[in-house]
């Protein structure tokens, strides 16, 4: 009896040592994965005698378990993602806005730049520099033209001064000349009358 017990004890320590063991060998061996998990699930099954698998329902339910968790986490993922691209999305909306308002303003400060307001009407400022340059240049010949033209009215006028100086010179002298002659005509007439008397009173 007590060798009976011992050999009964010895198969029940071998079992739980092997079991152990095969244990230790799924857990060194065990994908986490849901393939992984299936592949177990199928491997460990047994075929019955129509060929068709038999699995143990324990672990098809914690593969389900698993799935269903697997499920639940790749959802939680994908909402998560989705409200990040949705934020993404109005951020790009908005820089996309932002760039197109900076474009716009940078065109009207180029513009405003290139261009110059002159009596209500927007000129290119290459156009307004060269029609001010040629304006410039025109004036400063005009400028000069009158300067020379000046010049030779102011000489004309010299001369004409000094021709009429000249004359009213010659004027001048032509009136003392005629006085003298004058006096001189009326002292001879004088002298003609004071004879013309002293002969009539003879």
């Amino acid at each position: 009896m007590r060798t009976l017990y011992m050999n009964s004890s010895l198969t029940i320590l071998l079992v739980i040592f092997s079991i152990s063991i095969s244990v230790a060998q799924d857990t060194i061996k065990t994908d986490n994965t849901l393939l992984g998990q299936s592949k177990d699930i199928l491997q460990k099954s047994k075929n019955n005698e129509q060929g068709f698998k038999i699995i143990n329902p324990s672990r098809l339910e914690i593969f389900n378990k698993n799935l269903s968790d697997s499920l639940t986490l790749s959802r939680q993922k994908l909402t998560t993602a989705l409200a990040t691209l949705n934020t993404q999305d109005a951020t790009i909306i908005s820089l996309t806005s932002e760039i197109k308002t900076k474009e716009e303003n940078l065109s009207k400060s180029a513009n405003l730049v290139d261009n110059i307001g002159f009596l209500g009407m927007t000129i290119n400022k290459s156009t307004y520099n060269l029609a001010m340059w040629g304006l410039l240049f025109l004036l400063t010949a005009i400028l000069i033209f009158t300067i020379f033209q000046s010049g030779s009215y102011r000489k004309e006028a010299r001369y004409r001064i000094k021709l009429f100086e000249d004359l009213s010179k010659e004027f001048q002298a032509y009136k003392v000349k005629a006085n003298d002659k004058e006096k001189l005509l009326a002292r001879e007439l004088q002298t003609a009358k004071n004879r013309i008397d002293e002969l009539t009173s003879r």
